[in-house]
């Protein structure tokens, strides 16, 4: 039997067992049916399995549209002219057709930093949580934090000692994981 097979946009043509594809696509009982009706079946069954017609009706739609393509006009008219050679810009009455993705990951790690703070400040004294925060995550140098609080570098220290202590009570052993997957 010769099967109709879509790819790369065009049909080919293969010559395949019927009765090894009728098992392969689990057509069930073939008793009554003449060969005809049952290469008809196998067809029908193997395009709506493999020949993806959504597939190809949304492929033949968007093929063109890469990252660097330009942006379609809403009318359905051809592409928008860029307005402005500086900026890059489209003109308006345009699609974007591709998802902005470039703050997610400050967005996430902001999410991290204020989960970590607020765990932090659950678990330890304000003081504590607060020294650890504005020197292990924040980076500030112990002797700036020391002139802000008005007290000397020596007791910044002894305090994050005493606050690094603390949290190693705490949470005795470090994880590899991200804090959203949880401790």
């Amino acid at each position: 039997m010769k099967i109709k097979i879509s790819y790369d946009n065009e049909k080919q043509t293969l010559e395949v067992g019927r009765d090894e594809m009728w098992g392969f696509l689990s057509l069930g009982n073939s008793d009554g049916m003449t060969t005809t009706e049952m290469e008809r079946r196998i067809q029908d069954r193997f395009d709506e399995l493999f020949n993806h017609p959504e597939y190809n009706n949304w492929h033949r739609h968007s093929r063109h549209t890469t990252g660097t393509a330009a942006p379609k006009r809403l009318d359905g008219k051809g592409y928008v002219q860029v307005s402005d050679e500086a900026s890059n810009e489209p003109q308006d009455n345009t699609i974007d057709l591709f998802p902005d993705f470039t703050d997610e990951e400050n967005r996430e790690t902001q999410y991290e930093y204020e989960a970590l703070c607020a765990l932090l400040r659950k678990h330890l004294k304000s003081d504590q949580a607060d020294l650890l925060i504005e020197v292990h995550i924040n980076k500030v140098p112990k002797q700036e934090y020391a002139t802000r609080l008005g007290i000397t570098p020596s007791a910044v220290s002894h305090r994050l000692e005493t606050a690094e202590k603390n949290f190693k009570k705490i949470f005795p052993t470090s994880s590899s994981f991200r804090l959203s997957r949880g401790l």
